[in-house]
């Protein structure tokens, strides 16, 4: 199931991009819908930094957060119980977008290498393809949706049975 539903995400992730480097030029918008330009674009950035464009050229550095966050949920995926779904779920979100992201930043990486031959340079202009651009906070893409979707479910599950795992008793409505 975790392979599945983050091969699924994974993709929307990685054709979203495609299209979007396709169809818009750096820097360019689209207003899906012309009357809400204001609120909401399509907005073509390359993001060298980390969340929210913060860091740039430091993404690479981000990149190997990402590579141990990926290590984890495949070792730690199988110890998750099976009627634990909001986890598995949230552990399919995260590893699809923590690949869909590291995907980005290797492939423009590779790029970059063969153009400036120096690795060191290369990685510092790896970028991430963002273009949600809903005007009051930074471009994301469908990656960053399900990282930060993963991770308030976890959020919301560990809050939700925060007595269960500390070994006080279950709210009776969880049992």
């Amino acid at each position: 199931m975790l392979i599945l539903l983050a091969l699924f995400f994974l993709g929307l992730d990685q054709v979203s991009k495609v299209i979007v480097r396709q169809t818009l030029a750096v820097g360019e918008a689209w207003a899906p819908i012309p009357a809400l330009s204001n609120i909401f674009t399509f907005t073509h950035v390359q993001n060298t930094g980390v969340s929210f464009g913060q860091l740039p050229g430091l993404g690479w550095v981000f990149m190997l957060v990402n590579l141990g966050v990926l290590v984890a949920i495949v070792i730690l995926y199988p110890r998750i119980p099976r009627e634990q779904w909001p986890l598995r779920l949230a552990a399919a979100l995260i590893l699809a977008g923590d690949l869909g992201n590291v995907i980005d930043r290797l492939r423009t990486a590779s790029m970059a290498l063969e153009h400036t031959g120096n690795l060191v340079t290369a990685l510092s202009q790896a970028y991430v393809t963002d273009f949600f651009d809903v005007r009051i906070w930074p471009v994301w893409n469908v990656a960053d949706m399900c990282v930060v979707a993963g991770v308030a479910i976890v959020a919301w599950f560990l809050w939700r049975h925060e007595d269960a795992l500390l070994g006080d008793e279950v709210p009776a409505g969880d049992k």
